[in-house]
């Protein structure tokens, strides 16, 4: 039988080949629209293909050495698909592109396979495998790290709003409850003795503008979380803010401070924030779940470790009532274990005497 000359090429040589190279110039012009029009071609071209490589196994043509590198070039514009289709394409589109195009680079080699023989067949498409196997790598490596930091910025978002929502928890609630309490006294008193009503309205008006305070914080906080031109960070409160807070509490109230004055230089911020919305959270219980309360103290104060240790405790003997945990969210000393375990400390709150005390541990090392 005579050898058919070297430019011996025939359609379904040169269809395919164009097709895959039509893709690529698709997917190049349209780049824009890459997440569509990398699947499509990808499906496209390597339907072509497929086609071609069956149509010339079944009725075997009169290839040259032209054919085979134009059946080189060929595969060359289908790996490239492959990987535009594994790195931009939608999921749906991305399988089915990687597994047409991948399987007509696999099978092309039988085109001009010489042998009959099955088990060179096999091997022939088992090692052009590897070119589709490096595509999908190649491709689907940014594609995948891509993900992972999507991913990774989400979950570090969802904990800051996490954040903020146990911050609004622990200062905006002790607020309300204050602003509830004192004007429920005024209501008691604003006919027998005009004067006090007035000076709890004045300290309504005080915890109000300090709710107001924390929530415009709090929107600083999340419009810089969603990047919002203009967003601004505020500094968390910490044991500074300590004699402010326990100033404001109720006047009812007998309040006693331990407060070591040279903890704000050592104590770290995230610490004596931490301290802070532990005390905070201590007296919003107070006003909600010891009522008969006359007295609370609170210390903070340097322990081995080094340490800080934080206690609050209040007599009265509702103070022996846990407190209830918001309908259908946790308690307040629910969420602060769970943070102050993170930082290495521990917290425990129970029945002290005739009253309650919540305490704390927070080290000074680790954070």
């Amino acid at each position: 039988m005579e050898s058919p000359p070297d430019n011996a090429i025939g359609v379904l040589a040169i269809l395919p080949a164009v097709t895959a190279g039509c893709a690529v110039l698709g997917v190049v012009v349209g780049w824009r629209r890459r997440r569509v029009w990398c699947g499509w071609s990808g499906i496209t071209a390597g339907a072509v293909s497929l086609a071609a490589t069956v149509a010339t196994i079944a009725s075997p043509p009169a290839y040259g050495e032209v054919a085979g590198v134009v059946g080189l070039a060929e595969c060359a514009a289908l790996l490239l698909l492959v990987v535009a289709a594994t790195r931009w394409a939608s999921p749906r589109q991305a399988i089915a592109a990687v597994s047409v195009a991948a399987l007509a680079v696999a099978v092309c080699v039988l085109r001009f396979l010489p042998s009959d023989s099955l088990l060179d067949a096999v091997g022939a498409c088992a090692l052009w495998s590897a070119g589709p196997l490096a595509a999908v790598v190649i491709g689907g490596y940014p594609r995948l790290a891509e993900l992972r930091r999507i991913r990774s910025v989400a979950a570090a978002q969802h904990a800051q709003r996490v954040t903020l929502s146990r911050e609004l928890h622990d200062f905006v609630a002790h607020d309300v409850s204050g602003i509830v309490a004192l004007a429920q006294a005024a209501r008691f008193v604003a006919d027998s003795d005009p004067g006090r009503a007035l000076e709890a309205l004045a300290r309504i008006e005080a915890a109000g503008l300090q709710a107001l305070n924390t929530m415009d914080r709090t929107v600083h906080m999340l419009r810089h979380l969603t990047g919002e031109p203009g967003a601004t960070t505020t500094a968390l409160t910490g044991l500074a803010d300590l004699p402010a807070l326990l100033a404001r509490f109720d006047d009812t109230v007998r309040v006693e401070a331990d407060l070591d004055p040279d903890l704000v230089a050592v104590v770290p911020p995230e610490v004596g924030a931490t301290a802070y919305r532990l005390v905070t959270e201590a007296l919003t219980n107070v006003r909600r779940h010891a009522p008969t309360a006359t007295a609370v103290r609170a210390s903070l104060r340097r322990a081995p470790g080094p340490a800080l240790a934080v206690t609050i405790t209040n007599d009265g003997p509702a103070g022996r009532r846990p407190p209830r945990p918001i309908p259908g969210g946790r308690s307040g000393l629910a969420d602060l274990r769970d943070r102050i375990h993170v930082l290495g400390g521990s917290l425990s709150a129970g029945a002290h005497g005739d009253g309650w005390r919540v305490a704390a541990l927070l080290p000074l090392e680790s954070a």
